[in-house]
């Protein structure tokens, strides 16, 4: 008989990305929150042969090809997310079991799953996910590149679903040696929505908590418009993404250098504006008493609207001094990382029982 193998996994089911974190945050990963129709054709022809960019889940007869091989060889594509809210449980238990295969190492493995899905996401959708992951599960997926297959058997102790920011929360709490819950706000900028928790005395706040199509892919869809206007050219918001990760000032449009500094610090400036009034907006419903010790700023567009959401939070009264916002070191697996130390609080709670 095997031994029994405890892993714990942390999983942020993003309106892009899913995010992924192990072994105590050590291993992190992360792939597009997509899943596809296989696409007959070629294999074994990419230098890229990791099974994470290839890969395969076979599910009940059926081939879906999960995250990265999805994106670049479906002809049919599903997001899992969109518009702050889950689009199918279904595709979101096959992407997270397809998922999970990159963490396995051993069959019979039992794991405890801590995962995030968008603010929006109904609490009968989140008990379905939960329900449809704690089980014993058979996980087969194929290297599509050089069509390697894997099984595993495994026991899925339990999965914890819970709303995104709160695993930032968490994170931060715990690394700054916080013992009790206080008082917050996550703002969680992803690409193609934001997120907003508020947490009052340890509880969720579903009435102070909402989702705002406003996020990074707003950002590069108007600055996108801007120079199409401006050079009579064709640009996709997509291609811009590089430039507004890297904080580029300058792009280059049929071989002609265009400065977007100006187009680009306009629109995080009215973007900015739109998440303040929705995030002053929540708070108005909190009660009397609560008091906000803590605004967390966080997701793959904290880096990008980060220091001007600072200074309007500041200038709306949400907080006293700039300061007083955090911004994780790595907002854009945080989610992911604190749900893995629920994942393992949970776990020892389990353990001495």
């Amino acid at each position: 008989m095997s031994k029994k193998v405890l892993r714990t996994v942390g999983i942020d089911l993003g309106t892009s990305t899913i995010k992924m974190s192990s072994d105590t945050g050590k291993k992190l990963i992360r792939i597009p929150s997509i899943i596809g129709d296989p696409n007959p054709g070629w294999t074994g022809m990419t230098l890229d042969k990791s099974l994470e960019n290839n890969l395969v889940l076979e599910e009940g007869g059926q081939n879906f090809f999960v995250g990265e091989l999805a994106r670049l060889q479906s002809e049919i594509k599903r997001p899992l997310a969109s518009e702050g809210k889950m689009k199918s449980i279904k595709d979101a238990v096959i992407a997270i079991k397809a998922a999970l295969s990159l963490f396995i190492k051993n069959d019979g493995e039992h794991i405890l799953i801590a995962t995030g899905v968008p603010v929006a996401t109904s609490q009968e959708e989140m008990s379905t996910l939960s329900k449809g992951l704690s089980e014993e599960m058979n996980i087969k997926v194929r290297n599509d590149a050089t069509g390697e297959t894997l099984n595993y058997n495994v026991v899925v102790e339990k999965c914890l679903v819970l709303p995104e920011p709160y695993g930032s929360y968490y994170q931060i709490l715990k690394t700054s040696g916080e013992n009790r819950a206080v008082d917050a706000i996550i703002v969680d900028i992803g690409h193609g929505s934001t997120d907003i928790l508020t947490v009052y005395q340890g509880r969720l706040m579903r009435t102070a908590s909402g989702s705002l199509e406003e996020a990074v892919d707003t950002l590069t869809t108007r600055m996108a418009r801007t120079l199409q206007e401006q050079t009579g050219k064709i640009i996709r918001p997509f291609d811009l993404m590089k430039t507004i990760e890297k904080n580029l000032s300058a792009v280059m449009v049929s071989g002609q250098q265009f400065d977007v500094s100006e187009v680009k610090n306009y629109y995080i400036e009215n973007i900015s504006e739109i998440i303040i009034d929705e995030t002053s907006r929540l708070l108005g419903t909190l009660p009397p008493d609560a008091w906000i010790e803590r605004v967390i700023l966080t997701g793959g567009g904290a880096h990008v609207f980060g220091e001007v959401l600072k200074q309007k939070m500041w200038e709306s009264n949400i907080v006293k001094s700039p300061d007083e916002v955090v911004i994780p070191d790595n907002p854009v697996m945080c989610n992911a990382m604190g749900f893995e130390l629920i994942a393992q609080s949970r776990m020892k709670a389990e353990t001495k029982k």
